[in-house]
């Protein structure tokens, strides 16, 4: 490379850094909700998806984009938090089986679970920290839902929406932990 060459390389650099550092700089200070990426799992760079993961997936996710402490962001950089949506399945068999997987040191609550039960599992993550949720189909039963419609009961709706109260919890519960790390 020449000289000149190296110093359109350099000058191209500092240019986007600029840009970057302007837009940063020009974004709203501080905001009351907490931004969420909700994704799939990667694996090699792709997304290890099926169809069955893309549906809970999009539950999940506009299930999350209706809760006003939150705000769906478009990539994991933009994100506080980044929502893995894992799977979704049946019974106790599956959900053990589900996360004897998960990597260790990832915090998991034990969750009862009949065999018919469905599930969909999802990872936080918050930096370094990682944390799964489960969201049962028969969790929520004789519980008062407001003026909004119940989903059905061991419905793929009604575990996202048993997901998602557990997960806008925990929100709550670390928001000013979360924002901090900004």
């Amino acid at each position: 490379m020449t000289l000149r060459e190296i110093g359109v390389v350099v000058a191209a650099i500092l240019f986007f850094m600029l840009a970057a550092i302007v837009r940063v700089s020009g974004a709203p200070a501080e905001t009351s909700q907490t931004t969420v990426f909700v994704t799939l799992p990667m694996s090699n760079g792709f997304t290890d998806a099926t169809h069955a993961l893309i549906e809970a997936h999009g539950l999940v996710k506009t299930t999350l984009g209706g809760v006003n402490e939150v705000r769906i962001v478009d990539s994991a950089e933009e994100a506080d938090v980044v929502v893995t949506v894992l799977g979704r399945g049946r019974g106790d068999v599956e959900l053990t089986a589900a996360f004897q997987s998960l990597a260790d040191g990832v915090g998991a609550s034990s969750v009862p679970i009949a065999t018919n039960e469905r599930y969909i599992e999802a990872m936080v993550t918050v930096g370094m920290y990682q944390r799964a949720f489960v969201g049962t189909g028969l969790g929520e039963r004789g519980q008062s839902h407001g003026s909004a419609k119940p989903p059905a009961p061991n419905s793929w709706e009604a575990c996202a929406a048993a997901l998602v109260k557990d997960l806008r919890a925990w929100l709550n519960e670390n928001a000013t932990r979360i924002r901090a790390r900004r």
